[in-house]
């Protein structure tokens, strides 16, 4: 069976498309940590926040992890691995179950910002379960 070819060599366009998504968002979450143990020296920076210096400190390097975990996350994408598919695909499944249950458990809870995040995350695993996504994990 030959596969066509798209995206990124013979990388479907979604499959691209979500690596890029989580490739920008590593590089969000650590300039985030980046940024908040840098405030972590300046009590000023701090006060305008409501933040301690030991809480920036931990949010930080937490941000820092999380980021470096979500940058192999996507490089194991673009590189065809099954089980950084299967990260994202659980995270998704995860993150519409939780909107679910703000939805229905917490009074005043935007609905159309629990909308928007079911409708993001079927996106998602959508566009890393078509068949030509999954001939391009199940080439590797």
């Amino acid at each position: 069976m030959m596969v066509e070819k798209q995206g990124v060599g013979n990388m479907p366009a979604g499959v691209a498309f979500v690596g890029v998504l989580t490739l920008l968002n590593a590089v969000a979450t650590m300039v985030l940590g980046g940024l908040l143990l840098w405030a972590s020296g300046d009590a000023e920076v701090l006060g305008e926040v409501d933040l301690t210096a030991d809480d920036a400190q931990i949010f930080g390097w937490s941000a820092l992890v999380v980021g470096a975990i979500t940058l192999l996350v996507g490089i194991g994408l673009f590189r065809g691995s099954r089980f950084a598919r299967f990260l994202v695909i659980t995270l998704m499944v995860i993150r519409i179950g939780l909107d679910v249950f703000a939805l229905l458990a917490i009074d005043g809870y935007p609905w159309i910002q629990g909308a928007i995040s079911i409708a993001w995350a079927a996106l998602i695993i959508i566009m890393l379960t078509t068949s030509r996504a999954s001939a391009f994990f199940h080439q590797r």
